[in-house]
């Protein structure tokens, strides 16, 4: 299949009406090429002409110095395809070695991990990969359904924490006992006593309250006059010897 191009007579006409308001779309529909050529010939060539000479240099040097080109970009704040395209004929320095550029949400987790020593919740699971390729020190484990992360040293802050940040799990000996020995360390009777009696029967209040919060506003008002046209789109659970 031949691959519809861009002759430069097009691209300067594209250029003008990009300026004119036309979006990407359009002018693919235009010349009857996908929307990626109108991006790669057309829309980001032209960002590399706002950059001025000085910091194109400097994003030029800090490659031949041995940076790769996602990391000059970084350093200058700069998008990591405009560096690309106005550097295309600049061989990477350390190649091999991939890119080593940690963004802020990553930043932010490695933090939480360095403090705590752990993460159980409210992360995003990839970007905690890409730091454990670049920490290999970072430990992951997945029990119940649950994949966290830990540092060596932490293991037993980080069991007491998968309890406690997830209340929806139920906590017994078994449970404790379970995740201790996947995670290497053994918990005494009196420590797993006292997990027990801290975090035993948090998970019924939990669901308890999640169940409540989906209880409409209605229930909760005995004069309303639309209460018996209304039914609600969630019933609490019948109490046993109901069903």
């Amino acid at each position: 299949m031949t691959r519809i191009k861009m002759v430069q007579e097009q691209v300067d006409e594209a250029l003008k009406l990009l300026k004119q308001g036309y979006t990407p779309k359009q002018l693919a529909e235009k010349y009857g090429v996908h929307r990626s050529v109108i991006y790669r010939r057309v829309k980001q060539p032209n960002v590399a002409k706002d950059i001025p000479v000085k910091i194109k240099n400097k994003v030029i040097k800090a490659i031949k110095d041995g940076h790769t080109k996602a990391e000059a970009a970084q350093m200058y704040g700069l998008n990591i395809g405009t560096v690309y395209n106005f550097t295309k004929g600049i061989a990477e320095g350390h190649r091999s070695q991939g890119n080593h550029i940690i963004r802020k949400n990553g930043i932010k987790l490695l933090n939480r991990l360095m403090t705590d020593g752990y993460l159980i919740s409210d992360f995003n699971v990839p970007v905690v990969r890409n730091l454990q390729s670049k920490f290999p020190i970072i430990r992951t484990a997945r029990y119940k359904e649950k994949t966290f992360f830990y540092l060596p040293g932490r293991e037993e802050e980080t069991i007491e924490a998968f309890f406690r940040e997830k209340p929806d799990r139920i906590i017994s000996y078994v449970s404790i006992e379970e995740l201790s020995y996947l995670l290497g360390v053994k918990f005494s009777r009196k420590t797993t006593m006292t997990l027990v009696r801290k975090y035993k029967g948090k998970h019924k209040s939990y669901w308890r309250s999640r169940r409540l919060i989906q209880r409409s506003i209605f229930d909760w008002v005995d004069d309303n006059p639309f209460k018996n046209n209304i039914e609600t789109s969630f019933r609490l659970m019948p109490k046993k010897g109901e069903w």
